[in-house]
């Protein structure tokens, strides 16, 4: 499976090996960075690329263990200081060196994709070709890595050599890289790896010695991933093919590595363009891959161990143990092969061993994988499983950062800002290198104008807050109402609406009418207790269906001048117009209560006009 890569893959210096002895000091500094910037999909493997490339140096480069500084996952402040290090240190020294930088991560048309802020292209060429070592040499494994190759006006060139006259004379500058500026490099499932550097990497241990004089040079690697790079990828949807571009004086030949001189080896039959991989005993790794040559025995330098060597075939592979003791050189022919089908693939990926740093560096792989390809939530499921066994796990926390900006991106297309902003919090607390990470500028301002939002919201919060302190209407919008009695109707049910805090229209069923009464009252005062004054309109049904209750039920007596007298209930509560004054409580729950009295402007049954009035008892509740 074809992933793009943004990784650059550069190795920055290598110099010149005596004829006679390689007497130069030879420095290394090997980068590997899986996660890149927030907008890039997560590399599985170029951190083990990074290892791949510090291990061949170690063992076929005469490169001593002190003299290579490996970083995974570095901030672009980490890498300069590094290069000023070695930069320092090649100065003190009288004697020819070499300078051997490796990075393999996530790139663009200007940047390396690094913690912290931006590293261009510019500065790292000014960089190498500054640092006072006698060859330098910068290898690119990333998308669109030539564009360093255009740096201060240079042209990539496809192919070059580096004839063996004087290697004394030889000094300058070379620069790799595993794509054109504008091609995007891959990682490929069955690899496990990037594409490029596998076949570099190979190629240094002896696939790329093509004139079998026990050495690979630069000219030779560089040939060799070029062309098995290009056929790899020439039938996906990203064709990609490595460039270089070297600044050297003199005449020379550029050994990178000597296979001959390997503690051990595995040697490839006499025959034409068949094609061997060797993997790890666990079939978790691809160590080295190498294809046998007619004319000659092509022998891949491995350190001592246990592996399994596949021979890749047209419709099946050949399977074999191998056991490489200490200084043994192992032939294929020796090997005994059985069948295996193709879909059993090179290399499993599935640790068998119980070491926990193997089995947590595979489930972080299987994490940024799931993220990769688009399943955030079960990715940040896999890291937090990590974190929750190895809290200090600063790879699974940039993993679930990633995780959560993904997250956050989902929030934000539904509109639940709410969780939008607390993903981006948690991406920031779990990863606070994304400050600097310019993909992440355009988050950290939402992040941020998510904050003032939650802060103006607070504010208006807290004012509400402090307005019901004095006026409780403030968030309440509706309430219903019981009237005891009033200028309404003795036992009525209202309902009211709140209008600008102030103004309460309420609509009132008269149970005894039975009829209707629409009222408005304003209650000036924002407190809990506060006058009021209204007015309304009361119609009983009566009035336009001629039914009325049995006028039994509805008098009402009184008296006048010491004699008694009744009337009916619809004289007053038939048709009338209503002036009502009194106070109102409202409690910020919700409650309130009026006490108050009305005149009322009435029609009785007869069409007579008159004038009564009754106190005004109100309970209800607001919402």
């Amino acid at each position: 499976m074809n992933e793009c890569r943004r990784p650059v893959l550069m190795a920055a210096a290598v110099a010149l090996l005596s004829a006679v002895a390689a007497a130069e000091e030879r420095f290394a500094l090997v980068i590997g960075a899986n996660a890149g910037w927030t907008n890039d999909r997560p590399l599985r493997h170029a951190e083990t690329d990074a290892r791949r490339v510090r291990d061949v140096l170690l063992e076929l480069g005469q490169f001593a263990q002190d003299r290579v500084t490996s970083l995974r996952d570095p901030d672009t402040a980490e890498v300069r200081a590094q290069l000023r290090r070695i930069s320092q240190t090649v100065r003190s020294i009288d004697d020819r060196t070499l300078v051997f930088v490796y990075y393999s991560g996530h790139a663009d048309e200007r940047y390396l994709h690094l913690r912290g802020a931006p590293l261009g292209f510019e500065e790292l060429y000014e960089q190498l070709r500054s640092m006072p070592a006698t060859v330098r040499i910068g290898v690119f494994d990333a998308c669109r890595s030539g564009s360093i190759l255009a740096a201060k006006g240079g042209t990539p060139a496809p192919l070059f050599d580096v004839k063996v006259v004087d290697e004394m004379t030889v000094h300058g500058l070379a620069l790799l890289t595993s794509s054109g500026a504008d091609e995007l490099s891959q990682e490929q499932k069955a690899l496990q790896g990037s594409v490029f550097t596998h076949h570099f990497v190979s190629g240094l241990r002896g696939a790329a010695d093509l004139d079998h004089d026990g050495k690979v040079t630069l000219s030779e690697a560089y040939r060799y991933a070029y062309q098995r790079t290009e056929a790899d990828t020439a039938s996906t949807l990203v064709p990609q093919r490595p460039a270089f571009r070297y600044e050297i004086k003199g005449q020379g030949e550029l050994a990178l590595t000597w296979p001959s001189k390997a503690a051990a080896a595995l040697v490839l039959p006499r025959t034409e363009g068949e094609r061997y991989v060797v993997v790890d005993e666990h079939e978790v790794q691809l160590v080295a891959e190498g294809r046998s040559a007619a004319d000659h025995e092509v022998a891949v330098g491995l350190p001592p161990g246990q592996y399994h060597v596949k021979h890749v075939l047209t419709d099946h592979l050949g399977v074999a143990a191998l056991a490489l003791p200490d200084g043994a050189r192992v032939k294929v022919a020796s090997l005994a092969f059985t069948s295996m089908p193709l879909s059993s693939g090179l290399a499993k990926g599935v640790p068998d061993a119980t070491d926990p740093d193997e089995l947590r560096a595979y489930r972080r792989s299987q994490a940024m994988g799931l993220l990769a390809s688009g399943e955030a939530g079960a990715a940040l499921t896999m890291f937090d499983a990590i974190l929750k066994d190895q809290p200090n796990d600063w790879q699974a926390q940039r993993g679930r950062a990633r995780c959560m900006v993904r997250l956050a991106e989902a929030y934000d297309r539904v509109e639940d800002h709410d969780k939008e902003r607390t993903s981006l919090r948690g991406a920031l607390d779990a990863d606070p290198s994304l400050s600097e990470d310019p993909d992440f500028q355009i988050w950290y301002r939402r992040m941020e104008d998510l904050d003032a939002s939650r802060q103006r919201e607070a504010e208006v919060r807290k004012s509400v807050e402090e307005e019901m302190k004095r006026n409780p209407r403030v968030r309440k919008r509706w309430g219903l109402g019981f009237d005891l009695i009033s200028t309404r109707g003795v036992v009525a049910i209202s309902g009211t609406f709140i209008l600008q805090k102030i103004f309460f229209p309420s609509l009132s069923l008269d149970i005894p009418g039975p009829g209707l009464d629409l009222s408005l009252k304003v209650a000036p005062f924002e407190w809990a207790w506060s006058p009021y004054v209204g007015i309304g309109g009361h119609l009983a049904f009566y009035t336009f269906t001629g039914f009325r209750w049995d006028p039994q039920l509805t008098q009402v007596h009184a008296t006048e001048n010491g004699s008694p007298y009744s009337f009916n209930y619809l004289d007053l509560w038939g048709r009338n117009i209503h002036l009502d004054v009194g106070v109102q409580y409202f409690s910020r729950s919700g409650f309130s209560a009026e006490l108050g009295l009305g005149v009322i402007f009435f029609w009785n049954v007869a069409g007579y006009f008159g004038i009564g009035g009754a106190p005004n008892l109100n309970v209800g509740w607001y919402f």
